[in-house]
């Protein structure tokens, strides 16, 4: 019998929490067959405020965008469905259990450790280059069994007002002693009710003793684990010997040195503060107790006897130093992303990107038995172009066919430039005689568009060869896939150029 039916066994009157509707509604959806990026962007659009916090969130830091996110579409292709449905679920389980201070429990507290733990396994997971998208909201849930016996068993709340404020007594082992199992458990056995993932569950089950945690899960428990770790040293200064736990471990798991934790403090920080905003909950306490430890991570790298005035001071000035490096080394790395993905030339992404999303977008197709389709088109008698009005004319021609193409597609949908005088674009979710409309209207809005160069009205056609993905065609490989639109592209220009070519089966 699990724990919940114990306890239900036990007394009768129990009444257990539910998430709120739209939590509940996001839960259908990801837990259907085939989840619906429309549906999931309609569910949280319900929702303006919570609408808001998502697009913020995939604009932060926290997820480091390569370019700006402005609908929640986008976000859902760009950063995938997985990582943006557990960042809404996050929100709107946080507001499912926003209550004010009762007795000596105060829930703001409680969350405030919760969105710590979360943003800081998010940044253990980056130090350690494991991302994991089920992380950030494993982290933030892996205490809700206190939450949950706070709230439903009043012989436990006594016991855990008792503990909020004592550093001597461990709300776990009340828990454990007032229900006979671990709020672990108990918070893993309430979310399967909820139809939370399983891949979620197991993490908060094991998040106390992720050396018992199945193979899959183990790297993600740990990463929860040393989290929790963070989060307390952070949110208490009767913790901060888990600083200690948490440099050590780090070193021994994931081979880390000290300055990682500084790092990791740093991270954490700045992210929480900006989560903790959109929920308008205080933030001031985690700041003091991030530069208390910061300056604990710092003294203990080096081995220097300084007076505390003496070291204060000089953790001010290499924290100034620091932020100034981190700050354009942050620049440089975004200007190093961008480069890495984008053409310089049309500002449209490139073929690395291009064959990159490609991959993800076949495996998400395949996983979940849903359509997408396929466009590559290339510009008629470009040379001419060049030849007639030089080079830099062919240049502008080819960002204005860009921008044209951006124009014409939607939001959820990928252009690449190919190479050359060649794009290509993928069009999740969609079918063959919806990409057929498509691809006839953006053939239609290249051949009406003029550049005026020089006094002269440049204009130019498109031929565009379509393919497309679906259960019947499981067995196409990707470069099956690009081959047939190159096919169809070429048979186009052979039968005259300025025309759309659908694939014949």
């Amino acid at each position: 019998m699990s724990v919940i039916d114990q306890l239900l066994a036990q007394n009768p009157n129990l009444r257990l929490p539910t998430p709120s509707a739209i939590a509940i509604h996001i839960l259908e959806e990801v837990n259907k067959p085939e989840p619906s990026f429309a549906r999931l962007a309609q569910l949280i659009s319900a929702d303006p405020a919570l609408a808001t916090r998502v697009l913020r969130i995939a604009n932060s830091p926290l997820m480091a965008p390569l370019s700006p996110i402005e609908s929640l579409d986008k976000a859902l292709t760009r950063m995938g469905l997985t990582l943006i449905t557990n960042v809404a679920l996050s929100f709107a389980l946080i507001d499912s259990f926003r209550l004010p201070t009762v007795d000596h429990f105060d829930f703001d507290y409680f969350w405030r450790r919760a969105i710590t733990a979360a943003v800081g396994a998010n940044a253990i997971a980056s130090a350690i280059k494991r991302p994991n998208d089920n992380i950030f909201i494993a982290a933030l849930l892996h205490d809700i069994g206190i939450l949950v016996a706070y709230m439903c068993l009043p012989y436990c709340r006594d016991l855990i007002n008792d503990a909020v404020h004592d550093p001597d007594i461990s709300v776990s082992d009340v828990i454990l002693k007032g229900t006979g199992s671990s709020h672990a458990q108990l918070g893993s056995e309430i979310l399967r009710r909820w139809n939370v993932p399983d891949s979620i569950c197991q993490i908060i089950m094991f998040h106390h003793q992720p050396e018992l945690a199945p193979k899959a899960y183990s790297c993600a428990t740990r990463t929860v684990n040393l989290a929790d770790k963070l989060s307390a040293a952070m949110s208490n200064p009767h913790k901060a010997h888990k600083l200690e736990e948490l440099r050590n471990e780090l070193n021994y798991y994931f081979d880390l040195n000290g300055n990682a934790v500084t790092t990791i403090i740093e991270n954490t920080t700045k992210m929480s503060i900006e989560v903790l905003s959109l929920l308008d909950i205080s933030s001031s306490d985690l700041e003091k107790s991030s530069i208390q430890l910061l300056q604990e991570a710092n003294s203990a790298l080096c081995d220097i006897s300084l007076s505390t005035s003496k070291m204060v001071l000089q953790y001010k000035q290499q924290k100034e130093q620091a932020q100034r490096a981190s700050a354009a080394l942050s620049s440089a790395n975004a200007e190093l992303s961008r480069l890495a993905f984008q053409d310089s030339l049309t500002g449209l992404y490139n073929l690395r990107y291009f064959h990159d999303y490609m991959d993800r977008e076949l495996q998400r197709a395949s996983r979940y038995d849903t359509t997408f389709s396929f466009l590559m088109f290339d510009i008629d008698d470009f040379k001419l172009i060049n030849d007639i009005h030089g080079h830099q004319a062919g240049d502008i021609m080819l960002e204005r066919i860009a921008q044209v193409t951006l124009t014409t597609m939607r939001n959820t949908d990928l252009v690449a430039r190919y190479g050359g005088e060649e794009f290509a674009v993928i069009l999740p979710e969609t079918t063959l005689d919806v990409a057929a409309q498509i691809a006839e209207r953006l053939r239609e809005n290249i051949a009406n568009l003029y550049v005026d160069w020089n006094g002269h009205q440049l204009n130019v056609t498109a031929s565009i060869g379509v393919s497309y993905f679906n259960s019947q065609r499981a067995n196409l490989s990707k470069n099956q896939i690009i081959a047939i639109a190159d096919a169809g592209l070429y048979r186009a220009k052979n039968e005259g150029k300025n025309r759309v070519y659908l694939p014949l089966d």
